[in-house]
């Protein structure tokens, strides 16, 4: 027992002398001098900064920016600013941010699982990063800050495509009518055709892995632009597959194949058409399954239509509702081209 009260008053000692330390550097650092005008010398004392206020800031780097946005944003505020929580990807957290001089942008903190390898990162958001089209949400800006990798994109106020079809307050209540869907889903072809048109480092080309709402987002023209396309480069294969139930095709379900193929993402895309035509969410209704059967029995395609639409089918519906199945199709050589998706649905 002696032991112990001894160990616990050398510890209080250890912490009150500590305190007392930092104190005094902080008065010694709050010391200034100052000339009056008989050219005197004064120090002048002011009161020591509250322990509680000093900012931890930890070592940081860029990944990625231009110089003219690195010197906008600061890492170590954006790092430990108050966020608003967005929602969990598979890349890692969404938050929204708002910087002290009044600019909202969003930033992902990246899964911590995910930067053992810290080189690999580091290329593959410098190669995406390079990318630029209206099609694709830009990335602005990333930096490692004390440990964490973090990178930041447009804040666009609609948010996702998922929010507009699935949401119930705010903005996110009003729904989406044919001609919206339509548009968007015209957008989100275009971008996927652009990745699939370009090749990585080694000539090998560009995938999506899976393709979702979540990830079209939304201006307030809505128009759509595509983001986390670098994901399938950062994540692993099954993570990614079980975190999108019912969005990844069955070559990939079952294990048949061990990679993505921009023909799985043809089939994922086809999925979130069948999403934007029926208003349901992939992960409670097995949308591939439900649309086949419908074919099978001959039942009319017209009654697939979200009824938020209104009752009135048009000749456009049901042939954005043949291009889905056509992308839907069990071998991946059948289902078609992004570029030959683009071309249908602008014809449509």
């Amino acid at each position: 027992m002696k032991l112990v009260g001894l160990a616990l008053i050398y510890t209080a000692l250890t912490l009150a002398l500590l305190v007392a330390f930092t104190v005094l550097i902080c008065i010694r650092a709050n010391k200034k001098k100052a000339k009056s005008s008989d050219g005197k010398v004064t120090t002048i004392t002011t009161t020591p900064i509250s322990l509680l206020e000093v900012k931890v800031t930890l070592p940081f780097k860029v990944i990625f920016g231009e110089i003219k946005v690195a010197e906008k944003f600061d890492p170590p505020e954006i790092a430990q600013i108050p966020k608003t929580r967005l929602g969990e990807g598979t890349l890692g957290t969404l938050f929204k941010v708002v910087l002290q001089c009044g600019s909202i942008i969003t930033i992902r903190k990246i899964r911590e699982g995910l930067i053992m390898n810290a080189s690999g990162l580091e290329l593959w958001i410098n190669f995406f990063g390079g990318m630029k089209n209206d099609w694709l949400l830009p990335i602005l800006f990333s930096f490692w800050y004390g440990g964490e990798a973090f990178i930041l994109y447009e804040y666009l106020i609609l948010g996702s495509l998922e929010e507009l079809l699935h949401g119930s307050e705010g903005v996110q209540f009003t729904p989406l009518n044919w001609e919206i869907r339509k548009k968007i889903a015209l957008y989100a072809a275009q971008a996927v055709a652009l990745i699939h048109s370009r090749v990585t480092k080694n000539g090998e080309p560009l995938i999506c892995g899976v393709i979702k709402a979540s990830n079209i987002l939304i201006r307030v023209d809505f128009s759509a632009c595509l983001s986390s396309y670098e994901t399938p480069y950062l994540v692993p294969l099954e993570m990614i597959v079980k975190r999108n139930p019912g969005r990844v095709a069955p070559e990939l379900k079952y294990h048949y194949q061990k990679t993505f193929t921009q023909k799985s993402d043809v089939y994922s895309f086809g999925i979130l058409l069948l999403e934007l035509i029926t208003g349901q969410r992939p992960s409670m209704t097995n949308l591939s399954a439900y649309l086949r059967e419908k074919k099978i029995k001959g039942a009319a395609l017209d009654n697939l239509c979200d009824t938020k639409m209104g009752s009135e089918v048009n000749e456009s519906m049901v042939e954005m509702i043949e291009i889905a199945w056509s992308c839907l199709s069990c071998k991946p050589r059948d289902r078609p081209s992004m570029d030959d998706v683009v071309h249908r649905i602008q014809v449509s």
